[in-house]
């Protein structure tokens, strides 16, 4: 089975959704995607759930993924010079 990312519009949703007292399943439902999808967005966020406060916490992340560069005494002297 194949995953998509919620864009902004979909959390955009989410928020007014949840404003409105429908049920994770029910947001589900209405998006076209997995219960267990609208749960762990809703479980991520502290309090109450904010969409750009999501959105922002995404960008966030994505942007620490990835290799990550080793120091080395021999580039941090080159650096340095």
């Amino acid at each position: 089975m194949s995953f998509k990312h919620l864009t902004l519009n979909e959390r955009n949703k989410i928020e007014v959704l949840i404003k409105e007292g429908y049920s994770s399943r029910g947001i589900a439902k209405i998006l076209g995607c997995h219960h267990s999808t609208i749960s762990r967005e809703l479980k991520r966020c502290e309090a109450e759930y904010k969409a750009h406060a999501a959105e922002k916490d995404k960008k966030h992340k994505s942007s620490l993924k990835g290799r990550k560069n080793k120091s080395t005494i021999e580039i941090i002297g080159t650096i340095n010079e």
